[in-house]
């Protein structure tokens, strides 16, 4: 499944998105500043994702166990 974030959104909080097993892709818009610890922990599907430069924090383990993400 794929997720866009709407451009109201600032940060994406801690575990937001923890173990969306189903989550391939996701569209981060350039109001995001943060992205919070294991926001996308165990998304194994997640393959592809991109982070604007309006991002200046990721939090730890924010990305751990995204096996696909290439």
């Amino acid at each position: 499944s794929n997720i866009i974030i709407p451009n109201s959104v600032t940060e994406i909080d801690y575990s937001a998105f923890r173990e969306c097993s189903s989550l391939t892709n996701i569209t981060i818009p350039n109001s995001v500043t943060s992205i919070g610890s294991n926001a996308f922990w165990k998304c194994s599907l997640l393959a592809n994702i991109t982070i604007p430069n309006s991002v200046t924090s990721i939090g730890s383990n924010a990305f751990s166990y995204c096996s696909s993400i290439k």
